[in-house]
């Protein structure tokens, strides 16, 4: 008998019928909709059609895992009737979502959590052991709980269609596989290749996942269920006999004499486990345990290539699994990583401005880019990686050829990745259109400026533009600190003008700051919202102001660290405390990475903006005087190699900066606070003034924007996990010691006073 998930099921268990059609789902009723379709087929071929009523996509809630197990039981005493039974989906783009999120961040323990996995798994067991041959055929995103379904199928297709992904992402949420993921993968694709997936929450396209050995085959989207079927009907003895018909795994990541000798003796195994431990900790500094959960569930349960788990070794090691799932399920980090989750859920369903306002939807599919370089050549590469057709223009041609340049870089990178072929890198690179003139400007629906950070500059340039576009194409600035109703100000028409904020490289950070001026419309706001989306990125809609909202909070985090060495801490010292506290980089790195001068002027921005709490530290300006700009010239803080990529501090800068180190003076504790509880207190102004409306925004701005550490759930989850009391208490003390860049802002000390969280 199957466990109860004690929940009521969604309605009768099973729909059941004859069907002459492959291809026919239900869109109402249950969940899933068994049919014969034996007669078009010619053997005794069924379907299993996932349509869950209501969702846009399939998901395995509790109600869905009760109507499931009672089709399971419906089919156990099938045998006989069924050659093969196919799993299909009836919603376009989407096989198996995964588990329901909201059904783990619901339960309260471990104990509940594992008991949830078990309930699962058991399940999986019993779909696994239906006495015919089962079929998953993917058409759409088979994710977690999805993947875990379709490994405990006789046989996987995907289609070629490139958008169709299968993996198991669970670590991305703090957790780890908890429906058989960790027991099954391996057996199928090595323990290698079943690492590689889940410890970083790979998700491979059905070509690479034929290569990679965990789907039987890839068969063409055109007609792909018409195929399915077919290569079903073609392959049924095998698939009856058990006989593997994937594709050989690479075994210990490269296959091969060597690759077997790894994976099927005790010491090789040692050594895959031991690296891939030493790989997580690498990046993770051990931070994110659910990684490293998977290595120890697969080492307890002897984790080896091979045909399917059955009886009391499936159940034993299953067991070992939800353990671990119930373990990191528990943990503070994974209730993080899955608030994250919804957060950027909710931006999907978002169009940027309140419910009440009647905006339109516009796909785009032509713009421009005034401004070449290197930010106009990223933000160019990015419209061209969505098929957007792009101008770029620019005053010369070296300049075109700079933007031409960055654009290609990016995309030979993904060349070199494999993640694109030699034909499609130059359809991409078609895609841009470097000019001269405002020749094709007419047919852009929008434009977006990335000239010099100059406001007299930028105002000259939208006055030229706007006769040069039509009437309904929307205008944007990419500024990073000034004023867009400063600009809007010389516009005929302000309304269709707003900020639209990438972060360097456009290519890899996912935030994007849709600016709203004095005279912004929210059909403007909006639509670069949207389009925000379409290229990927994750927007949030913030007022403008000094800084917006990211710089702004970045700001003093950078401006105290440098404080700090006046005070006796040591660059390297600086960077390790905040590296160790979960930041991707540390400050001084980062400040190298941004450009000194860029930081520099930034932060004079800010001090004249909002005075003494901004007050500029002395030291950037001393770099700058020995023409040391960061990372584009080889030397800021760092000394850089000739690529950038490695990085050295040279005693030489402490006689630069005028400053001696005294290792150990600043404690870590006290780096992490002058760097983080100013950027608390910014937040709180922020919130006050309006700048972003809620605490959400702060912290997915931050996160998106700045990489602030995910498993703390942000700067103000982060800042509840303290609470305002102690942080006021610090940064009062600081401010004996300092003065007014740490004076606690009214917003945070009614707070503390209230015992007010962020988060209410």
């Amino acid at each position: 008998m199957i466990p109860s998930m004690h929940t009521q099921p969604t309605g009768s268990a099973v729909s059941a019928k004859s069907s002459d059609s492959f291809s026919e789902s239900k869109t109402g009723g249950p969940a899933f909709t068994l049919a014969d379709v034996s007669q078009k087929s010619g053997f005794k071929l069924w379907t299993l059609t996932f349509d869950l009523p209501g969702e846009k996509v399939n998901k395995l809630s509790r109600a869905v895992i009760e109507e499931f197990g009672s089709l399971i039981e419906k089919l156990e005493k099938m045998k006989g009737q069924i050659d093969a039974l196919i799993l299909k989906s009836g919603k376009p783009g989407n096989f198996v979502a995964g588990a329901d999120i909201e059904m783990i961040q619901a339960t309260k323990n471990a104990g509940e959590a594992e008991a949830l996995s078990r309930t699962g798994q058991v399940l999986l067991d019993h779909w696994e052991d239906l006495p015919f041959v089962t079929v998953a055929v993917i058409n759409g995103n088979a994710l977690g709980g999805g993947c875990e379904l379709s490994l405990g199928c006789s046989a996987i297709l995907m289609s070629n269609d490139p958008a169709v992904k299968i993996g198991l992402p669970e670590t991305l949420l703090g957790v780890v596989p908890g429906m058989g993921g960790c027991v099954r993968l391996p057996r199928k694709v090595g323990i290698a290749t079943a690492l590689d997936l889940i410890l970083a929450g790979k998700t491979l396209n059905g070509e690479r996942a034929a290569k990679a050995g965990l789907i039987e085959a890839c068969l063409p989207k055109e007609d792909f269920e018409t195929s399915a079927v077919a290569w079903v009907k073609q392959n049924l003895k095998v698939l009856q006999s058990g006989s593997r018909l994937a594709k050989e795994p690479k075994l210990g990541g490269a296959g091969g004499i060597m690759g077997a000798l790894l994976e099927k003796t005790p010491m090789g195994r040692s050594v895959i486990f031991k690296k891939a431990r030493s790989g997580v900790l690498s990046k993770t500094r051990g931070q994110y345990p659910a990684p490293l959960e998977v290595i120890e569930i697969m080492k307890s349960n002897g984790a080896a290539y091979g045909p399917k788990l059955r009886g009391e070794t499936r159940n034993k090691a299953m067991k070992r699994e939800a353990r671990g799932f119930g373990k990191m399920a528990a943990t503070e980090i994974s209730k993080n990583l899955i608030r994250l989750f919804f957060l950027t859920e909710s931006v999907k369903k978002s169009k940027g401005v309140t419910s009440g306002s009647s905006v339109q939807s516009v796909k785009m599919e032509s713009a421009a880019v005034l401004g070449a370089g290197v930010m106009g050549g990223g933000v160019a590469q990015l419209f061209a990686e969505k098929n957007i057709h792009t101008r770029m223009k620019d005053l010369n041609s070296k300049a075109l050829a700079l933007g031409i340049a960055s654009a290609s870089k990016v995309f030979k990178g993904q060349l070199k990745k494999k993640r694109i072929n030699s034909r499609q890198f130059q359809q991409k690179m078609n895609f841009i259109a470097p000019v001269l003139d405002y020749s094709g400007f007419r047919s852009a629906q929008i434009v977006v400026e990335a000239v010099l950070e100059k406001m007299d500059v930028k105002q000259k340039v939208f006055q030229e533009l706007e006769g040069q576009v039509s009437e309904s194409c929307v205008i944007a600035s990419n500024t990073s600190s000034l004023s867009i109703t400063e600009m809007q100000k010389v516009m005929k028409k302000p309304e269709r003008f707003g900020g639209m904020h990438f972060f360097n490289p456009v290519s890899k950070m996912p935030l994007v700051e849709v600016i709203r001026g004095a005279q912004t419309s929210d059909q403007t706001v909006s639509t670069i919202y949207q389009f925000s989306k379409q290229l990927g990125k994750t927007p949030i809609v913030v007022k403008d102001s000094p800084g917006f909202l990211v710089n702004r909070l970045l700001a003093p985090y950078m401006n105290e660290a440098t404080w700090c060495l006046g005070d006796g801490a040591g660059i390297e010292e600086i960077d390790q405390a905040l590296l160790e506290f979960g930041m991707p980089m540390g400050p001084m790195e980062l400040i190298d990475e941004v450009g000194v001068d860029v930081g520099e002027k930034v932060a004079h921005i800010l001090n004249d903006a909002f005075g003494p709490r901004m007050l500029t530290a002395p030291y950037n300006s001393k770099i700058l005087a020995a023409g040391r700009l960061g990372k584009k010239s080889g030397k800021g803080f760092y000394v850089y190699d000739a690529q950038g990529r490695n990085k050295e501090l040279k005693s030489e800068i402490y006689g630069i900066l005028g400053v001696t180190p005294n290792l150990g003076k600043v404690s870590r504790e006290e780096i992490i606070e002058r760097c983080v509880f100013p950027m608390i207190n910014e937040a709180s102004r922020c919130l006050e003034e309006g700048v972003v409306a809620t605490a959400s925004e702060v912290d997915l701005g931050m996160i998106m924007g700045t990489g602030f550490p995910p498993f703390r759930g942000g700067l103000l989850r982060y800042a509840d996990s303290v609470g305002a009391k102690r942080i006021v208490e610090r940064l009062k003390e600081y401010q004996k010691r300092f003065g007014a860049r740490y004076e606690p802002a009214p917003a945070l000390l009614a707070r503390a006073q209230n015992d007010q969280l962020f988060y209410s």
